[in-house]
């Protein structure tokens, strides 16, 4: 059912009796339901609703698949129960529902009922005669026919969000950052709220991004950024309403192995990844550091692992999104020094540092054995993989480091305390993280052994005030350990 069909007339009809109804009224009433989120493909509403108890109860109502399905924590047996009837009235209401991710507790749940769905229909399937087989097939093509309209019409929508997105870059880039006070703020604002009727969460995030920059006290530092967000948001919109045109034009508008799906608002499955052959099996994978990064434009808590595979050498990263209203949805990621063995691994599109997930693993015990093939995995020609990541970085939708394990001759220190890691003949710099933090000042306590014939694994970085390339050391590797640094 779409969303739009969620009436105050349908909640009368989904409840099961009077007194439910009643009751949902009341809570809706004393407005007990708090932190109200929906999906920006208006798929999910979800919320806390208040009940007897110490906690409130977490409330969500699905409409994702062919019937809706409500879900609650608290303990009654009526489906839906008053909470949730109560969550559709106040959408029926008109009240804000601030836009939010899929909790990853429903998330397992539709992948359970779909896998459920196409294990039955392939029962079915199986047991059909040639003629209901053609008649499954025009349903199958008529199903496909609505799929298509309906994403042609959210394509429409999104190309009308663009086009909002890139007058506010060709007026900022026409007035100049002079400009900017707190009356323009509060337009940057409005128009942040209004992207997510669009099912542009990308570039929404981006105008969050611009719009802390710009409320922040504005030193050359400060407008640098300003003008890097401006530049990113401009180019994802111009990016992206190239893309999403190809689709109106070819009428494919199924996912694509391309990172513009999940910027312009995208939401990958495991499934569409596995048909897109993105996944690999069999993988080894070892965890080189681990932490957790507050994102203050998406409010969320993001729990980030770079994992490099034994195999291919290659460096990955999990993020586990945590956003702060919805923390006790999601479980917490946290440091493993284990040796992960992952039946089938799935990577999203992507760069060098490409995102990866999976659903089982099997962790054992690292070999002593395990450092020195990390170590053996290194890179060795420091000026190759310089260049790799000069080239990721130019691209202006790309992460703003890229991970590299380099390998090293021996680290040493200036007299103006800089680090610099040597290769034969060749040097690069290393320097704490922008933010302050980082491992610099670690590397002088630690013994020689560690700063002689081993490999760093460190995050390459672009300074565009001095337009130098620099490193930020994370983790160290020597032939019978792997050190963290952070």
């Amino acid at each position: 059912m779409d969303i739009s069909g969620l009436t105050e007339e349908y909640v009368q009809r989904s409840a099961v009796n009077s007194s439910a109804l009643a009751n949902a009224r009341k809570i809706s009433a004393k407005d007990e339901c708090s932190g109200r989120k929906i999906t920006t493909d208006r798929t999910l509403i979800y919320g806390d609703c208040q009940g007897s108890g110490k906690e409130p109860y977490h409330t969500s109502v699905d409409l994702s698949g062919e019937t809706v399905i409500s879900r609650c924590s608290c303990p009654s047996r009526q489906i839906p129960c008053k909470h949730a009837l109560a969550l559709m009235l106040d959408y029926a209401a008109g009240k804000f529902f601030e836009q939010g991710e899929v909790p990853e507790d429903v998330a397992r749940k539709r992948e359970k009922l779909e896998k459920r769905a196409e294990h039955a229909k392939q029962e079915a399937t199986g047991k059909e005669s040639e003629l209901a087989g053609a008649n499954s097939q025009k349903a199958a093509q008529k199903k496909k026919a609505a799929s298509d309209q309906a994403a042609k019409k959210k394509v429409a929508r999104q190309l009308e969000g663009l086009e909002l997105v890139l007058d506010f870059t060709r007026e900022m880039l026409r007035a100049g950052l002079g400009t900017i006070n707190s009356a323009t703020i509060a337009r940057y604002k409005d128009l942040e709220k209004q992207l997510g009727d669009y099912y542009l969460n990308g570039p929404q995030l981006l105008l969050q991004r611009f719009i802390l920059a710009a409320q922040a006290d504005r030193g050359t530092s400060g407008e640098r950024e300003l003008v890097e967000c401006l530049i990113r948001l401009d180019q994802t919109a111009k990016k992206g309403k190239l893309w999403l045109e190809k689709q109106l034009e070819s009428g494919d508008f199924g996912p694509k192995n391309d990172i513009l799906y999940e910027e312009m608002g995208g939401i990958w499955r495991l499934d569409q990844l596995d048909a897109l052959g993105l996944y690999q099996d069999d993988a080894r994978l070892v965890q080189l550091s681990f932490g957790v990064l507050w994102d203050e434009a998406a409010q969320a808590e993001i729990d980030t692992g770079y994992w490099i595979d034994l195999d291919s050498g290659e460096i990955s990263k999990t993020e586990n999104i945590r956003p702060v209203k919805a923390k006790k949805y999601v479980r917490a990621d946290e440091s493993a020094f284990e040796l992960y063995k992952i039946k089938r691994l799935y990577h999203y599109p992507g760069g060098i540092n490409k995102r990866i997930r999976w659903e089982d693993a099997v962790s054992e015990p690292r070999g002593k054995d395990v450092p020195a093939k990390v170590l053996s995995l290194a890179r060795n020609e420091v000026g190759a993989a310089l260049k790799e990541a000069k080239n990721e970085l130019k691209n202006t939708l790309s992460d703003e480091a890229v991970a590299m394990l380099i390998s090293f001759d021996r680290i040493s220190f200036s007299e103006e305390a800089d680090a610099v890691l040597w290769k034969g003949e060749e040097a690069m710099t290393l320097k704490s993280h922008p933010d302050g933090t980082g491992a610099l000042e670690i590397l002088h306590f630690l013994p020689k052994r560690y700063l002689t014939g081993g490999a760093l694994f460190c995050e390459i970085r672009y300074a565009s005030e001095d337009r130098v390339v620099y490193l930020v050391p994370v983790t160290l590797v020597t032939q019978s350990e792997i050190l963290r640094l952070i």
